[in-house]
């Protein structure tokens, strides 16, 4: 085979010579696609990677034919390279804001492929809901030890109330697919009354949700915990169309109020295949905000929960003097946040947002992203945690 008679000088001019791309959308609108499509699955993901390997092998042939007569050990040189500069990369996963932003010395474009390298977050934001509605909804985990809040994605539609909506969702959740325990739907007859904001549960009477302690216990919460606390004041119950159900531990009892996360410390808790973690408020509830932080720096072993704040990272904790819905995190100057930070600050906004606050603002360090979330500014908490997106057609 013959060689190339371009040079390497001669191929780095010609791709200089190639028109600029440039990319100004902000990350967090890119993550948010990215985890649209991921989700929606309206491509299959091994055609992604293969589009665009012949995206730049037809560039490559376009300009330079002879290209193709290169040696076998040159390539395999090339690829041995790339390959290492990739694992180097991936090892150190310190993905930080500058290497998203456009290189403009060597003219390197943001993209989409450089974008996923950074962590996604987990929990669902303001920006989220975009033609999409959330529930959040709460689901056992397989051990039947606790219960993990699930914020749904669905699509909104203008003609369909909540309640219906609701309906449609319960049989399409992947509880397994997720790392959870299937529980969804319940083998009950829900209704609904707009008057009174009222959830009617009818149950059969061979029903299973009274068969021990912790059936009744996770039967309870996943109620309490699954329906929108602006649309639902109570919960009640019937057997067959008579009042009340009997639960063993319980007794006979007729309804049941709505949960909500207040004043609540989120840890981490890994489940099924995603190597994210899912956040989990605590059974117990703080006096103070401050508390609760404290506590999450622990783990709680028998429920396997993990701490969520990591004991090295110095921070102070304060409310804004111009907003008292604000929470201020000021990190000592010795303490350096980066992108492994992530997940320990959306359990830190998941945690404020649960002592009623609405924004954090990050003062005192370097860094001026973490993840998608610029630092340069107040950052608005997230609306619920632990996101999944679904179709109901």
């Amino acid at each position: 085979m013959g060689k190339s008679r371009l040079s390497d000088k001669d191929l780095e001019k010609l791709l200089r010579e190639l028109p600029k791309v440039n990319d100004n959308r902000h990350p967090r609108e890119i993550y948010r696609n990215i985890s649209i499509n991921k989700d929606k699955r309206s491509l299959p993901t091994w055609l992604i990677p293969g589009f665009a390997t012949g995206i730049v092998l037809l560039l490559i042939y376009i300009l330079s034919p002879q290209l193709t007569g290169v040696q076998d050990t040159a390539f395999e040189s090339s690829r041995n390279d790339s390959s290492t500069s990739i694992e180097s990369k991936s090892t150190d996963r310190e993905y930080s804001a500058e290497k998203l932003e456009m290189n403009e010395e060597n003219n390197h474009p943001i993209n989409e492929l450089t974008a996923m390298l950074v962590e996604e977050p987990s929990a669902v934001y303001p920006d989220d809901l975009n033609g999409y509605q959330a529930f959040t909804i709460s689901i056992p985990d397989p051990n039947a030890l606790l219960t993990v809040p699930v914020t749904v994605l669905i699509e909104k539609m203008e003609n369909k109330t909540w309640f219906e909506l609701f309906e449609e969702m319960m049989p399409k959740l992947t509880e397994e697919k997720w790392g959870l325990a299937e529980y969804f739907p319940l083998d009950v007859n829900l209704s609904y009354d707009q008057v009174s904001k009222t959830v009617l549960v009818d149950v059969p009477a061979n029903h299973q949700y009274g068969l021990g302690s912790a059936a009744e216990t996770i039967f309870t919460k996943t109620l309490q915990e699954s329906f929108p606390n602006e649309e639902v004041k109570t919960i009640k119950f019937t057997t067959e169309g008579k009042k009340g159900i009997v639960l063993a531990n319980y007794g006979e009892i007729y309804e049941l109020q709505p949960e909500e996360y207040q004043n609540r410390a989120y840890y981490f808790t890994y489940l099924g295949s995603d190597p994210r973690p899912y956040m989990v408020p605590s059974e117990q509830k703080f006096n103070s905000i401050i508390e609760a932080f404290s506590a999450m720096e622990s783990e709680e072993a028998e429920l396997g929960l993990k701490a969520s704040i990591p004991t090295d990272i110095k921070m102070d904790f304060t409310t804004a003097e111009d907003d008292a819905q604000t929470l201020i995190i000021k990190v000592v100057e010795e303490t350096a946040l980066n992108n492994q930070f992530l997940y320990n600050f959306e359990a830190i906004m998941l945690t404020a947002k649960s002592f009623g606050y609405d924004k954090i603002r990050v003062e005192g360090q370097g860094i001026e992203q973490i993840g998608p979330f610029s630092l340069t500014e107040d950052v608005p908490l997230p609306i619920g945690p632990n996101k999944k997106i679904i179709e109901l057609n």
